[in-house]
């Protein structure tokens, strides 16, 4: 084994306890979702405690990951990030022992702190660790972990919320989390610490209150109404500051953001495209619960299993794909990607009630190929463009950038779904296919009145498939940025330079 060999062999175990604080924190919403209706049940508590239970960790996240990040090129990134696991296990065991919605939403704040700390880091970590040109194995890595959590976490949550109780849901990142700490502190070498400048605090307090109102605007709206004036007045706010906020970074010696990373094309380009495809994953894939689990009747775990078919072809096809990014023109694999995503919604765009198992499979498959095909090329492309003593910056404007567009596509992907409910249910209240309903629907056709079940089936059917119809637009729209705009060429010149070898 010659040296290059075994300074990445070192890079990789150095990643492994980074990889697993980062699984920790993206399977854990996917996780709590299972065990909500068990917290009600315990806590008394009504559908808006349950949304704040998750909004308030969201929110948190979308709040600070840019401040995250930025810290992280200022401090030794590798205990900033330890620190982020410690505070992320010590809210895990506060929510496990939450005494009442009020007390579990502060400890999901808590949580959610030490959960930006990790998530603002992660890729800015790998770019320290990995030299350029050998980043693309492990994007694909990023890009498994985050594609996983999506189908995992129901399976893991239902095994746990049935077998031993909600609390575990929690209690299960100790153990993972007291791991991480001990192998990153072990195994991490000093990172970060490339720019000793001071903290852009107004410029924090700024982007904290411009995304803060935006970000809770986008969540509540639908449940407040668009045209409240709570979500008008959250839109009305956040303009300003975020005006206020570019206005200022323009101008001060240290940003918190140094808005010419967006005169980089590279990265620019990554972040928008891979923000307008979680956008429209998001619109589509969270109807799939209320399918699975309101008109097939499987259990959260059972439809996790369900789901399987997009982190396995993710599993398969991101590493091959971050390999490739650094030894061909990315740009290819970039734009093809979003095209696979979008064969996947034309497939899924007339399934039924009657669907088995196999054919669901099949026809969800290329989902998981084309975010395969484009997350870990991107990733690696958005982070090998930028300088190094930014990385962390890049990394928590490209996570900040992410959370906002699936908060946003869950947002218009409700919209679309209930607006076209509407057309078929008279007086129709915003009511979902979950268990319960279905069963009070289901009792009313026993006593002679299928009309209500005939109408939420048919018209939930119909809406999922105009809201998988609808965002067929947007993966489209995501290959056509990268054709028109990404200098792939740009990026694997850089790469074979680092790697010393012959410029094609």
């Amino acid at each position: 084994m010659n040296g290059d060999d075994q300074s990445i062999l070192k890079a990789w175990i150095a990643f492994l306890p980074v990889s697993a604080g980062l699984f920790m924190v993206l399977l854990d919403v996917s996780v709590l979702n299972v065990a909500l209706p068990r917290i009600a049940e315990d806590f008394g508590a009504k559908m808006s405690d349950l949304q704040w239970i998750m909004n308030a960790y969201t929110l948190t996240m979308v709040v600070l990951l840019v401040i995250a990040g930025r810290i992280g090129d200022m401090v030794r990134r590798d205990r900033f990030f330890i620190l982020g696991m410690v505070i992320f296990v010590l809210g895990s065991f506060l929510c496990g022992q939450s005494w009442n919605t009020q007390s579990m939403i502060a400890f999901r704040a808590l949580q959610a702190v030490g959960g930006t700390i990790l998530s603002a880091n992660t890729l800015a970590i790998a770019a320290e660790l990995f030299p350029p040109g050998r980043r693309g194995e492990v994007m694909g890595l990023n890009a498994i972990l985050m594609a996983s959590s999506f189908t995992l976490g129901p399976i893991i949550g239902g095994w746990l919320t049935t077998n031993l109780s909600w609390h575990w849901v929690f209690y299960i990142n100790i153990p993972i989390g007291i791991f991480a700490i001990a192998a990153a502190w072990l195994a991490l070498p000093p990172l970060g610490g490339k720019e000793r400048v001071p903290v852009d605090w107004v410029g924090a307090l700024l982007l904290s209150i411009g995304l803060g109102s935006l970000t809770l605007g986008i969540i509540e709206g639908q449940d407040w109404g668009w045209w409240d004036e709570k979500t008008i007045s959250c839109f009305v706010v956040s303009f300003p500051y975020l005006l206020a906020f570019s206005l200022w970074e323009l101008k001060t010696k240290y940003p918190m953001l140094d808005l010419s990373l967006f005169r980089v094309r590279n990265f620019t380009v990554s972040v928008v495209a891979t923000s307008i495809l979680f956008f429209g994953v998001s619109a589509s894939l969270f109807v799939f619960p209320y399918f699975l689990q309101g008109l097939k009747f499987l259990t959260a775990e059972e439809a996790g299993y369900w789901l399987l078919g997009i982190p396995l072809m993710n599993t398969f096809v991101a590493p091959i794909a971050g390999r490739l990014s650094d030894r061909m023109n990315p740009k290819y694999l970039m734009s093809l990607g979003p095209l696979f995503f979008a064969i996947g919604l034309i497939d899924i765009s007339s399934v039924d009630v009657d669907i088995k198992y196999w054919e669901f499979f099949a026809r969800i498959a290329p989902m998981g190929i084309g975010m395969g095909m484009l997350m870990s090329p991107s990733l690696n492309v958005a982070i090998s463009s930028v300088p190094i003593e930014k990385a962390g910056m890049a990394n928590g404007t490209l996570r900040s950038m992410n959370t906002l567009a699936q908060a946003m596509g869950v947002a218009v992907g409700g919209v679309l779904l209930t607006t076209r409910m509407k057309d078929w249910i008279p007086g129709y209240g915003n009511q979902i296919p979950d268990p319960g309903t279905m069963r009070i629907l289901i009792a009313y056709a026993k006593y002679g009145n299928p009309a209500p079940l005939v109408e939420m089936v048919k018209g939930f059917v119909d809406s999922m498939h105009f809201v998988f119809n609808t965002m067929i637009i947007f993966p489209i729209l995501t290959s056509l940025i990268i054709l028109l705009f990404l200098r792939g060429s740009e990026h694997v010149r850089a790469a074979k330079a680092a790697r010393g070898g012959a410029i094609a």
